[in-house]
């Protein structure tokens, strides 16, 4: 299970985590930088597509899994 930022200014992701805890230090850095976006940045669960079986973030926010379709 991955976890994400949600911008729903521009209506996307805008970072990957491995854990909950990564997001929620993410999501309290940027708002304490932009105490206003409260309400429009939120965290959610991501799962990773079937055709990326293998793969695993590194560390880090990752910003789009890097896979190839199998077939």
């Amino acid at each position: 299970m991955l976890w994400g930022l949600v911008d729903y200014f521009v209506d996307e992701v805008i970072a990957v985590y491995r854990s909950r805890e990564q997001a929620e230090r993410a999501l309290g850095r940027v708002l304490t930088d932009e105490p206003d976006w409260e309400g429009m940045i939120e965290i959610v669960q991501l799962s990773v597509p079937a055709y990326c079986v293998g793969w695993v973030p590194k560390g880090g926010p990752v910003r789009r899994p890097r896979c190839r379709a199998s077939w």
